[in-house]
């Protein structure tokens, strides 16, 4: 089916957004970020960025930046310095600590890291950090009960579990090492890219891009236990999955291939049944494109997904009944590289960072229809990762990968 594909108008950026309040902290300070914006703010906007040069990024950023949000605004009040590439962030369910991966090569040091922030009002406080075992931890998430952490590490096929203290500091892990390839030239190894943990806290399902497949361990527990295996079509790349929040779907995201994978789910046993396959592309799309992040409105009803090389979102229906997609039409992100995007929690809008083109994009959204409109959009240098927090804001990570 030809999905008609709808560019908004690219408005020039508001003058004022041009002049919102920039914080930084010393590297070597333990305290909070300190800030020049409002102590108390509808919403927070965490973002997570690149800070350093990599093979398939500029990194240009400072840290994770705290955004103000109110109305149609979006103020910078915070900067947390001192932690290279935080390329993924996830909130505590209680929304008082922000857990952020730390994106290292080889080259940098002997593993990545996984770092703990108290959240102390528009600012973060450094707790403490693990090492995550393997390179480029792209994905870090938490269980319902606030005592499990959960990273995986693109490179070196590694997860890992950590035990959380009720202060929020993060324990010593315990990692698991996953083996395996594909057919693509990108999966030469297995690359985990994302470790969800299902709405009852009772499984993780980790999507590894590099073996097409879904695994699902009990998601709580001393050692790593496997309950369900999926594999995937040869060299679809899976990266990221989300639940349905009112009925047992779970949409898959495959990168490689460019396809929402949709799968009826047990919750007894953690094993997914298929029930079809939606590309996220146009019919007869000529360029290279590679899926990135997917997202549902609060309600359920509509699914959006990113493409990078494309720089659009697409829109589908969600038919619960059945398990079935309707694509509906696809929007400029109005940037490039739209690797991470989020959904505010009230449905009435979505935020889309775009990596290259140093922006992050507001688009409303029709209620009825699950269209988009294109609205504001600010500058911000390099950003990858978004999460809403704090007050009126949803209790649960969202963000992107590598």
């Amino acid at each position: 089916m030809k999905i008609p594909f709808t560019f908004l108008p690219f408005f020039l950026l508001l003058w004022w957004c041009c002049s919102s309040c920039t914080t930084t902290v010393d590297d070597a300070s333990d305290a909070a970020a300190a800030s020049t914006g409002p102590s108390t703010t509808t919403d927070m906007l965490w973002i997570g960025t690149y800070t350093r040069k990599e093979g398939h990024v500029n990194g240009l950023a400072a840290g994770i930046y705290g955004m103000a949000t109110a109305g149609d605004s979006l103020v910078e009040v915070s900067t947390r310095t001192g932690i290279v590439n935080p390329s993924y962030l996830c909130l505590s369910p209680d929304q008082k600590y922000l857990y952020a991966v730390s994106e290292l090569g080889p080259d940098v040091d002997s593993t990545g890291y996984v770092y703990s922030y108290q959240v102390a009002g528009d600012s973060l406080v450094l707790l403490n950090r693990q090492p995550t075992f393997g390179f480029a931890p792209c994905y870090v998430s938490v269980h319902p009960s606030g005592k499990w952490l959960y990273v995986a590490n693109y490179v070196g096929g590694v997860i890992v579990r950590y035990p959380l203290a009720t202060d929020g500091t993060i324990a010593a892990g315990q990692p698991l090492t996953l083996s395996g390839q594909g057919p693509s030239s990108r999966q030469e190894s297995s690359h985990p890219h994302s470790a969800c943990v299902s709405p009852d806290g009772k499984w993780v399902m980790v999507a590894d891009l590099g073996t097409d497949i879904v695994h699902t361990y009990a998601a709580e527990g001393p050692t790593w236990k496997e309950v369900s295996k999926t594999t995937l079509p040869a060299g679809a790349g899976p990266r990221h999955l989300v639940f349905h929040p009112e009925v047992p779907l779970v949409f898959v995201l495959n990168e490689l291939s460019n396809t929402v994978a949709v799968f009826q789910y047990d919750a007894d046993t953690g094993a997914l049944t298929s029930t079809g396959a939606w590309s996220t592309l146009p019919d007869n799309h000529p360029e290279t494109s590679l899926a990135a992040d997917l997202h549902l409105t609060p309600d359920g009803k509509f699914l959006y997904a990113s493409n990078r090389g494309l720089n659009s979102l697409a829109s589908f229906r969600v038919e619960t009944a059945s398990g079935q997609l309707v694509p509906l039409r696809q929007t400029s992100t109005q940037g490039s590289i739209p690797r991470n995007f989020t959904i505010h929690p009230s449905g009435k809008y979505l935020l889309v960072a775009n990596q290259n083109t140093n922006s992050v994009v507001r688009f409303n959204i029709d209620a009825a229809t699950g269209a988009l409109e294109y609205t504001e959009l600010w500058m911000v240098k390099t950003p990858v990762c978004l999460v809403f927090g704090g007050d009126g804001s949803r209790k649960s990570e969202v963000g992107s990968g590598k």
